[in-house]
């Protein structure tokens, strides 16, 4: 019986809870796997894009900003980092100092 502010305990209460607890460990080890999945998945299509870029020829990839050394460093990293970073960098950095020349001679 239960009095205000008691709880009536009975024989299968832990057991009740060793359940609910497995239930969740299970949901969050779906979670994990799920999101290690998807990364893989990512790594994967950037992997594959990489590769696209590395088909195109010299002038292209000056085109938009990029070197073979560029492609190569980008792809040296671990297999899950975004190789995008570092190609995203890179360009950056010479359009900056690119900006940089001009205003120099300019003056």
């Amino acid at each position: 019986m239960s009095v205000h502010g008691e709880t009536r305990k009975i024989a299968f209460a832990p057991a009740g809870e060793m359940l609910a607890a497995l239930c969740l460990t299970a949901v969050s080890l779906a979670g994990h796997v799920a999101n290690t999945a998807g990364a893989i998945g990512r790594a994967i299509e950037r992997r594959r894009v990489m590769s696209e870029l590395a088909g195109l020829d010299d002038r292209m990839l000056r085109d938009i900003g990029v070197t073979r050394a560029d492609l190569r460093d980008a792809t040296a990293g671990p297999l899950l980092a975004d190789p995008t970073r570092v190609l995203i960098l890179r360009a950056t950095e010479r359009r900056a100092a690119a900006r940089l020349a001009a205003r120099e001679q300019q003056h």
